[in-house]
């Protein structure tokens, strides 16, 4: 097959995914709140070393976490990747009661294509979640103006979903400059099932948020070499302050039949706070790499609160450790062949609930092959870590994630090709 066409059908499939990456099947109690559980994996081939990757860059990968690192991709080749996550949770703490303490989710969650279109150029197209909410609980509710009880039944589901634009620009040999241009978009229900017992009959309230806006990340990599067998590199990634326009509606039913009311509420907006990210990586004789990431999102500015809640600062801090695997070719040029990657991270959720902030924390394993005659590639990463806060009235969310990247890498435009 051409190219060309290649790269054609390539795209398309990467357009026809979305429907796909909205999946989600894990409940998340803690995203009833906010816009839901934002994301916090990039999927890519750094997220075995707890996604810190911000300095870092590769000829065949794609890093999506920083624009500025696709000047480092092969020149005229364009990638491919499809990432996938396992997740498994395990709740405890108040109100959870076994067996109904774990929930599933497979669900593909990147899929992004990036070229070096020139010598200093290089672009990239993705689609991804920016974040997810799934939730389902019972509770007791009392009919205003009556002595009536009755059970309550929420769930939510939707979230936010991220189309972007990434470009980069080497200024300098050793610097090169990014900006990420996305369209977020999503809806975020939430259904109450009220059932009246003494009336026999179920009334159903469906709130809807429809959520859009442009968002825009800017970003910058360096390096510099220390000595003979030693490179420092760097980044630096930031997206300001940002209003995502919201409509909400309601639908109001009677045993899912008779309609009550259905309109639009409100038209509002829900800001999202500038987040910046940072990192160092240190790599010995181009085989070892160290890196070191910080991450800090502005919430306080926001002055978002609740009943038993407030959204605050958050933060990440992760460490990354890559062990790269060398081969040669029949041309005799030297490859990676795979690589092992470790990596460990801890931060503050941006929920504080019951007075208590929600921390994340928790580690990383990761190995990856390249196919010395063929442009295939994968990447498998294990994630373990625990959710939660020390008040003993919040949830506590163990997970595990079993994540898989599928990368394709070919020539644009015809000719001797080198994998």
């Amino acid at each position: 097959m051409p190219s060309k066409i290649k790269l054609l059908v390539t795209a398309g499939f990467l357009i026809g995914l979305p429907v796909l990456l909205s999946a989600q099947n894990n409940s998340s109690p803690y995203s009833i709140l906010g816009i839901g559980d934002i994301e916090n994996s990039y999927f890519n081939r750094y997220t075995g070393m707890a996604n810190a990757g911000v300095a870092l860059a590769d000829e065949r990968y794609i890093n999506n976490s920083n624009a500025a690192s696709l000047t480092t991709l092969r020149d005229h080749f364009f990638s491919f990747e499809v990432s996938s996550r396992f997740k498994q949770v395990v709740y405890s703490g108040a109100g959870v009661i076994t067996p109904n303490n774990k929930s599933t989710d497979f669900a593909v969650r990147r899929v992004n294509l990036a070229a070096k279109l020139t010598k200093r150029w290089g672009s990239s197209l993705g689609l991804m979640p920016f974040s997810t909410s799934n939730f389902s609980y019972v509770t007791i509710k009392n009919i205003q103006g009556t002595p009536l009880n009755v059970a309550a039944d929420y769930e939510g589901e939707g979230g936010v979903s991220q189309f972007y634009w990434s470009n980069a620009y080497k200024v300098t040999k050793d610097i090169s400059i990014g900006v990420t241009s996305s369209f977020l978009f999503g809806t975020m229900n939430q259904t109450e099932n009220i059932l009246s017992n003494p009336l026999a009959t179920t009334l159903t309230t469906k709130n809807s948020i429809y959520l859009r806006n442009y968002y825009f990340n800017f970003s910058i990599q360096a390096k510099k070499k220390l000595s003979s067998k030693w490179m420092s590199t760097y980044g630096v990634t930031f997206s300001p302050k940002t209003d995502l326009y919201a409509e909400s509606s309601v639908l109001v039913t009677s045993n899912d039949v008779t309609t009550i009311k259905s309109e639009i509420t409100k038209n509002d907006f829900f800001k999202l706070p500038s987040t910046t990210n940072a990192g160092i990586g240190l790599i010995k004789d181009n085989k070892y790499t160290f890196t070191v990431n910080a991450q800090l999102q502005n919430w306080n500015a926001l002055k978002y609160s609740g009943s038993n809640y407030q959204l605050v600062n958050s933060n990440k801090f992760s460490v990354g450790f890559q062990n790269s695997i060398k081969a040669r070719n029949s041309y005799n040029q030297e490859y990676e062949k795979g690589f092992i990657q470790l990596g460990a991270y801890a931060g503050n959720s941006y929920i504080k609930i019951n007075n208590s902030q929600v921390t994340d924390f928790g580690g990383s394993i990761g190995y990856g092959k390249n196919s010395k005659s063929s442009p295939l590639g994968y990447i498998l990463s294990l994630e373990a870590g625990r959710r939660g806060s020390t008040n003993s009235q919040n949830l506590q969310e163990n997970y595990f994630n079993i994540n898989l990247t599928l990368s394709f890498l070919d020539y644009l435009i015809g000719g001797k090709k080198y994998y």
